[in-house]
């Protein structure tokens, strides 16, 4: 009976446990992929930054591409929940936004927040790509998804009325996905605030017909 009081006891305080170690891991592995690049950065190293052993690492994910794609898919999401930003509630509502302008002002706004999650780290793994399979792959399932999702809400902007002639869903997805792009970003290195007033400026600018 007390062995089974212990283990009800135990067990809770065993996985909080072990869900820090994670957390630890991964932070450690997001700081060196995005200072040092993914080919430098090394089990090894990752360990050390965490402050636990590599066989505790090893615990916990089976390689660095395991803890790159898990800190990846946290920083853009910012949370643990495996659901695709595609498939979030908060997607959804942006395409529900009725107004151009407010539709891409919301999109602005997450897409500031994202980046400056998770932007260096997307930009660590395509300077991979070249080098290492596993990132090349990483990095183009990331293409793949960040276009489906540009065209999922250049049709909702389309769908207002309020673009401009000449431009359709692909020709506003083009500009999406280029306007909003980690490239864009990490050149210009600007604090968020003014990253995000220029973004939305330019994307209205570029996209929306002119007002009267």
């Amino acid at each position: 009976m007390n062995d089974e009081v212990k283990r009800a006891y135990s067990s809770p305080l065993r996985e909080q446990a072990a869900l820090q170690t994670r957390l630890l891991v991964r932070e450690a592995g997001h700081r060196l992929f995005t200072r040092d690049g993914f080919v430098a950065t090394s089990i090894r190293r990752i360990a050390a930054e965490a402050g636990v052993s590599e066989r505790t690492v090893y615990t916990h994910y089976r390689n660095k591409v395991e803890i790159f794609q898990d800190a990846l898919n946290v920083a853009i999401a910012g949370d643990e929940e495996p659901v695709a930003m595609r498939d979030r509630p908060e997607f959804e509502e942006v395409l529900a936004t009725p107004s151009a302008r407010d539709l891409l002002g919301e999109l602005v706004r997450r897409n500031a927040v994202v980046q400056e999650r998770a932007g260096a780290l997307i930009m660590a793994g395509i300077e991979s790509a070249g080098a290492d399979a596993d990132m090349r792959r990483i990095s183009d399932e990331g293409e793949r998804a960040m276009r489906a999702n540009c065209l999922a809400l250049a049709e909702a902007l389309v769908a207002t009325g309020e673009v401009r002639d000449g431009f359709d869903a692909a020709a506003v997805a083009d500009v999406l996905t280029t306007m909003l792009s980690p490239h864009v970003h990490q050149v210009l290195g600007w604090p968020a605030d003014r990253y995000h007033d220029w973004l939305a400026g330019t994307l209205e600018a570029s996209l929306l017909a002119q007002r009267g």
